[in-house]
């Protein structure tokens, strides 16, 4: 999606639900039209529209953080040391707090209908989103809990995600390739042998997406590095053992945060 679409509906979002506010407002000063919980009901609706379609999309999708590699760290992982590159969770709050918000108004509009004694197919309906969207509100506080990040280790590539931990050996890093997976993209380093990494799941109420195929999988949005220039690294531990030591020494931390491209 080009970044023109994706302001258009940031803008688009930001127009309807500032109307549908206004709107809600404008009502509450005409007695006689809209029950007054009806009403605020409803702007409380339009002001979610902005805040999650206009605001949190953008936030989402054209904000843009600075490539400064200012979280990354030099720390040790199972006891090895360890390059580590922390995630942000951005991408994942914002539907978490999208769904959760939905949740509330759909209850609150099947509540309003029952006190008015208009709870008919409406209600009815309200009321049976509420309940499919309410299921997925656990597992996506489990994720949020969750601190993941992704750690170059002088045995091999680690990956703390928010659904499960995976590790892949230098030996068996075939390359790395940027895939476009939808919303997104994401950094996948890719097994040498085509079998899926090892890989276990975090407890999940519904479900723990694992890798679909033979690489673990970040995605790109989530780290404070160039994300090209963290392909290029990796693949060259990968393919220089001796050039490893640096991962140890802090240079490797060094050479992502100030893009200092490695010579074997």
């Amino acid at each position: 999606m080009s970044r023109r679409f994706l302001w258009l509906v940031v803008v688009g979002n930001a127009v309807l639900g500032g109307a549908l506010t206004l709107v809600a407002l404008a009502l509450l000063t005409q007695p006689g039209t809209w029950p007054t919980a009806a009403s605020l009901l409803v702007a409380l609706a339009g002001v979610f529209w902005v805040a999650a379609g206009s605001v949190g999309f953008h936030r989402t999708y054209l904000r843009r953080r600075p490539l400064d590699g200012s979280r990354v760290t030099l720390d040790p992982v199972d006891g090895r040391p360890a390059v580590v590159l922390p995630w942000s969770s951005t991408v994942i709050a914002v539907p978490a707090a999208t769904v959760a918000g939905l949740v509330v108004l759909l209850a609150g509009a099947t509540v309003l209908q029952i006190v008015l004694r208009d709870a008919g197919a409406g209600a009815w309906f309200t009321g049976g989103l509420a309940v499919l969207l309410l299921p997925l509100l656990p597992d996506s506080w489990l994720r949020l809990r969750r601190r993941p990040w992704l750690a170059l280790t002088v045995d091999g590539v680690v990956v703390h995600g928010w659904d499960g931990d995976g590790e892949l050996p230098w030996e068996r890093v075939a390359g790395v390739e940027v895939a476009d997976t939808g919303p997104w993209s994401n950094l996948r380093i890719v097994d040498r042998r085509g079998a899926a990494p090892r890989w276990r799941r975090r407890r999940r109420i519904l479900f723990a997406p694992a890798p679909r195929g033979p690489y673990l999988e970040v995605p790109l949005p989530v780290v404070d590095v160039d994300p090209y220039f963290l392909a290029g690294t990796i693949t060259f531990y990968a393919e220089n053992q001796a050039a490893r030591r640096e991962i140890a020494d802090g240079t490797a931390r060094t050479r992502l945060v100030e893009r200092l491209r490695p010579v074997a």
